[in-house]
């Protein structure tokens, strides 16, 4: 008896008993018809042992003379057509041909016409019928296909008696197929069918036979399909309990070990994001985990094996295409696991062969040419590369093409399809890519019946897809359209689908957009009546509970704000308190993002501002202490569980600068000085901080506890290392798209778990006598140091007002209100400054003859003529920022320098963060009337925690400094910078005999990382690179390649001093990250170095020696005289030579140079 034993049933693989060996004599007194029988079924045998098709068509050839032999009454003749039919079902499924499976079907429907429903047999015939028909349901997607073999294998259960050893296959098979039909057609029916008989199946295998775990896991499957169609919880727990029976009872050498693991953990995550028990989370991860762990080998195996039935398959063989494919899919699932790009490449490689050798006119192209797609996809996920993402749409497109309307596949690929040209469509905002993810959209949702699963998924993505649309063409019809669609969902969706309260808040988004857009008041209270709604829906401790709450939150907000509403002041008060209430649940809702917490402390902190005479009561929570409690989510925003391009990448860190920065504006309204400075801290720099505290020391930990500083150790090493990767997320894939994506996989899967140990060490850490504070953000207190080489200017500039907190000494901190300084002017002041520098181009060092100089580029800006906007940039900073600073900080009695000039360091927040305050001043053409450089000497910093006094260190080589010089006057690839060469000369010979040198092709990459490791001042004379669109690829150009920023951020070199980066652009940041600090120069601060040389843009290639040969004069001066080294001094005698030596309006050669650090 044939049947299947697995997810979904399919054909036998051999035909009925063969007959006994007879010997020659015997065999030749046979009739024709058993002789024929007999040689067809020993050339059958010779297919299955040794995969020969001439074999197989020997067999069907034999098979066909012995039915033409045989009386039609004769008892061997249905044995006979039952078994054509076997090796036509095998050579279809080597093949391809239709027309093998349709004789197959013939045959078998004849063979089971021919045996009577009293026969042994007739189980067993009905069985194969049944896998016939259902093979061409899954070529061909006919409904009547499905219901046919389910009607088959009904049959087939039917007669046969449950003590049948092979009852529980039948019922398993008769489960699947219904599990099947609720997936077409969505009949809750057939679901409760499948689970009924698949449950009867389990109860009937005993639990020592090899396929109980199999059976348990499609069980549990099943019930976890009914509770993400139902919501039922009680469904849930049986999968749950079903999938770990199925683990139980499978050894760990098993090949499907991992994927039933998998399962296990997947239910146990579905249990944690709807109860929100962190149990379930611990028990996903572990079970993941285990999944990970034990995958490696039989994955290895599995791709041994199918590399080499590819090998062993000819070109010309029917199944070769099949095997490259499957090839190609356990290589994709390999660099899933372990990220080896490689891997993904010939999974590519592979799938185009299969494409290649598969005519069109294939049933299989289709299920090839969408495999292709979503690799292609995956890798336009890891690598950016446009031309994937193109490949990726071009085979998902014919692959839909080739897939019929009725196909059951076609509405999941056109959804794919959709779900490509969309993420095309957010790299390039091309709208004709959005509108035929519309109508692909549209098509999979129409090709879905209203009672399918799928059917209000598909309506909700084209009530999104067609929102966005809107957002770039500003047509109501496309809202009105969109707002339909996601009504559509919501009603067609079943009473308790998990899905519903985010279809409820997606709808209550759109609404809301169109009151914005119309003003239309029942919009809005629609809006609030679905938003509360899907927040009554979701359980309590559901993760994305802060996020419906918020919008809740946002809808009495606008309510509250509305002149369309015409509320009285009883109603007002009213959406003021439930809108207070929402967000202030949404705030201290501990399972959801830390994101979306502080977005809803944001709007908090908004409504209790500006409505505090709508509270009747005093708020449960004052102003200060929901920015309190808003502060303290920062450092959890940023996951360490990404590497640092995603950090800088997410949406977190704008949303960060925007609440830190309202945060400290309110603390200094309310006189709490040490408070702003606190918080400004915590919200500045917080990737850096993040990889710093990895390295912080543990010293006194280990004094205490040993094995407790070993693990963070391990864990913050591991972590590191994570961050630096090039990418460490599962890529995701079109197959995704509106549906739930694959959990903690591959290297995310591994950081993810590093993090949640990481806090998890963190927590234990804190709850030690003596270490409450370990890595949590410093207090005043612990940042008072940052003033000892001179006051430190914080500035904060708010839309509201701008302030200066100055820190002068420990215990004190003087602010400075600059009234008649705004952030539109701040802004105003930026944008002229990045006009002036589009306009000379200064993107990288030139040379002379490329430099506007008094020949050539006279008019330019920056070169000091007249109506020059430099001019009004460096005099507004110096009027309404610089001198009602300098006026009151040179008076205060700590203020004092043995040079004669006080020693600033600026540390400012903005647009601020991008303008050049050390050459604020009033400057007309050919001289200087009053600038900042009469007065004092400055400094940057992008934190106060950079200006804390490091540990010593000890020199090298002694008390002489030991320097590192690289010079590269024709990096391939870049303009020529032949001054490099005299500038590291000029540098040799004022450092002395203690200074390496790297000239030309010698400083490559790695020989500068090795040299920086090495050497207490480093020097490099270059191009520098600033990546606009991936700051942290920003570099300097060496001879072999880039020494890139995120390169960098991976190293520590405690030794280091100097770093002077006579390069382009070295301090230039990111202008949508200002509070980040994303550039080489606070790099390099970062790594180790104490103090910094950068350059705010590019440089003129004269410059470098005139600036360096002053600057090393007077520091080696400060060296030989054992003095405090001093850089800061140094570059401000520097500038005034460099400024004597080309005129003080040559602004844009001067006024780049600029010191960080000590």
């Amino acid at each position: 008896m044939s049947t299947s034993d697995g997810a979904e049933p399919r054909p036998p693989v051999s035909a009925e008993s063969s007959l006994a060996t007879s010997s020659t004599s015997n065999f030749n007194n046979l009739p024709l018809h058993t002789k024929m029988r007999m040689l067809a079924q020993y050339a059958y045998e010779q297919y299955e042992t040794r995969g020969d098709m001439d074999a197989l068509e020997t067999s069907i050839q034999r098979y066909r003379v012995a039915m033409g032999a045989i009386e039609d009454d004769h008892p061997e003749r249905v044995a006979i057509i039952n078994n054509l039919g076997v090796a036509l079902n095998t050579r279809f499924k080597c093949v391809g041909e239709r027309w093998d499976l349709e004789e197959a079907i013939f045959l078998r429907q004849l063979a089971d016409a021919l045996t009577p429903d009293d026969s042994p047999d007739k189980p067993s015939r009905l069985s194969n019928l049944a896998a016939s028909i259902f093979s061409r349901f899954q070529q061909e997607g006919r409904a009547e296909d499905l219901e046919e073999a389910i009607g088959l294998w009904t049959n087939a259960v039917e007669l046969i008696p449950n003590s049948h050893v092979h009852k529980p296959a039948l019922l398993n098979n008769l489960g699947s197929s219904h599990r099947t039909r609720f997936e077409q057609l969505g009949k809750l029916e057939d679901l409760e069918s499948a689970i009924a008989m698949l449950a009867r199946a389990v109860e009937l295998t005993p639990d020592g036979h090899p396929d109980k775990p199999l059976r348990l896991n499609n069980s549990g499957l099943s019930h976890q399909r009914r509770f993400e169609q139902l919501g039922k919880l009680e469904d849930l727990e049986s999968a749950i309990s079903l999938h770990a029976r199925a683990v139980d009872l499978t050894p760990d050498g098993h090949l499907e070990k991992p994927s039933r693991l998998n399962n296990s953990g997947n239910s146990h995550q579905r249990r944690f994001q709807q109860l929100g028990k962190l149990e379930d989370l611990e028990s996903a991860i572990a079970l993941h985990g285990r999944a990970v762990e034990l995958t490696p080998d039989d994955l290895e195996s599995a791709i041994a094996l199918h590399a080499r039935a590819v090998e062993l398959t000819p070109d010309g063989h029917p199944d070769r295409p099949s095997r490259l494919n499957n090839s190609g899919l356990s290589l994709k699932t390999r660099f899933e696991q372990l990220g080896k790009l490689e891997d993904l490449e010939s999974a590519i490689a592979l799938h185009a062969h299969a494409i290649k050798l598969t005519p069109d006119g294939h049933l299989d192209k289709p299920l090839l040419l969408n495999s292709s797609g979503n690799s292609h996809w995956t890798r336009f996920e890891q690598l950016g590369l446009i031309e994937d993402l193109e490949s990726a749409i071009k085979l998902l497109t014919r692959a839909a093409e080739l897939t019929l309307d009725d196909h059951p596949s076609k509405p999941d690929r056109l959804n794919n399809l959709a779900g490509s040209l969309v993420r095309r469509y957010e790299r390039t905002r091309d709208l004709k890519d959005l509108e035929k993810a519309i109508a692909h959209q549209s098509r999979a949702a129409n090709l879905t019946p209203d009672g399918h699963p799928d059917k209000p998924t598909h309506l909700n993505n084209l009530g999104i897809e067609l929102q966005t649309k809107f957002e770039q063409s500003g047509s109501l019809d496309d809202l009105d359209q969109a707002i339909t669609h996601q009504t559509n969902a919501v009603s067609l969706a079943p009473k308790g689908h998990p899905n519903k309260p985010g279809w409820l808040y997606n709808l209550s988004n759109s609404l809301r957009t169109r009151f914005n857009e119309a003003c239309n008041v029942p919009d809005l209270e629609e809006a609030i009546r679905c938003s509360t709604r899907s927040v009554e829906l979701l359980p309590k401790n559901h993760t994305d509970r802060a996020s419906r709450l918020r919008l809740l939150g946002l809808l009495f907000d606008t309510r509250l704000r509305s002149p369309h509403a015409q509320a009285d002041d009883a109603t007002q008060a009213d959406d003021a308190t439930r809108a207070m209430e929402a967000l202030l649940e949404a705030m201290q809702h501990p399972n959801s993002h830390p994101l979306e917490r502080l977005r809803a402390c944001g709007q908090y902190t908004d409504l209790l501002s500006e409505f505090p005479h709508l509270f009747t009561t005093p708020p449960r929570l004052a102003l200060l202490d929901a920015y309190k409690y808003a502060v303290g989510l920062v450092p959890r925003c940023i996951w360490l569980g990404n590497n640092v391009r995603g950090r800088y990448a997410s949406e977190e860190l704008p949303v960060i600068g925007v609440v830190v920065n309202n945060a400290v504006t309110a603390a200094i309204s309310a006189g709490e000085y040490g408070l702003a400075l606190e918080w400004l801290e915590t919200g500045r720099a917080v990737v850096w901080s993040q990889v710093l505290q990895l390295r912080t020391p543990l010293d006194d930990l280990r004094q205490h506890r040993p094995q407790l500083a070993d693990d963070l150790y391990h864990i913050s090493q591991a972590l590191q290392h994570a961050a630096s990767s090039p990418s460490n997320s599962l890529p995701s894939s079109p197959e995704t798209h509106g549906k739930a994506q694959p959990s903690l996989e591959g290297q995310a899967q591994s950081s993810h778990i590093y993090a949640l140990e990481y806090e998890k060490l963190i927590t234990q850490i804190r709850e030690l006598d003596g270490f409450k504070d370990f890595l949590l953000p410093k207090t005043l207190s612990q940042l008072a140091g940052a003033c000892a080489s001179g006051p430190v200017v914080v500035l904060n500039i708010h839309n509201t007002r701008c302030d200066a907190l100055v820190l002068s000494q420990p215990d004190h901190i003087t602010h400075i209100p600059l009234p008649e300084f705004s952030r539109t002017h701040a802004d105003k002041l930026h944008k002229d400054l990045w006009s002036i520098l589009a306009t000379r181009n200064l993107r990288g060092r030139f040379r002379d003859s490329e430099w506007h100089d008094d020949n050539r580029g006279q008019d330019m800006p920056g070169n000091g003529v007249r109506n020059d906007p430099m001019f009004s940039v460096l005099g507004d900073l110096w009027n309404f920022v610089v001198k009602p600073i300098l006026d009151i900080v040179t008076t205060l009695p700590t203020v004092t320098s043995t040079t004669g000039l006080p020693h600033i360091t600026w540390c400012p927040t903005g647009p601020l963060a991008f303008l050049p305050l050390h050459a604020a001043g009033i400057y007309r053409i050919g001289r200087s009337v009053e600038t900042i450089m009469d007065f004092a000497v400055s400094s940057y910093t992008p934190t106060l925690e950079a200006l804390l006094k490091p540990h010593v260190q000890t020199s090298i080589t002694g008390d002489y400094p030991r320097g590192l010089v690289v010079s590269q006057p024709a990096t391939p690839g870049q303009n020529r910078i032949p001054q490099t060469t005299t500038e590291a000369g000029i540098v040799v010979s004022l450092t002395g005999l203690s200074t390496d040198t790297l000239h030309d092709s010698d400083g490559a990459v790695d020989a500068v990382l090795n040299g920086m490791d090495t050497h207490n001042w480093v020097h490099l004379a270059c191009h520098g690179l600033q990546d606009k669109a991936d700051p942290i690829n920003s570099s300097f150009a060496l001879y072999d390649g880039n020494l890139t920023l995120s390169t960098l951020m991976s190293k520590h070199f405690p030794n280091a001093d100097l770093a002077v980066l006579s390069a382009c652009q070295t301090a230039t940041g990111d202008e949508n990250l200002s509070e980040e600090a994303v550039h080489l120069a606070a790099g390099m601060l970062n790594i180790g170095f104490k103090s910094v040389i950068g350059t705010m843009w590019s440089i003129s290639d004269r410059s470098g020696p005139i600036v360096m040969a002053k600057f090393y004069e007077v520091l080696m001066e400060q060296v030989r005289a054992g003095a405090e080294l001093q850089p800061a001094y140094a570059l401000h005698e520097a500038m005034k030579a460099l400024r004597a030596e080309l005129g003080v309006n040559k602004f844009m050669e001067w006024i780049p140079f600029i010191h960080f650090g000590l």
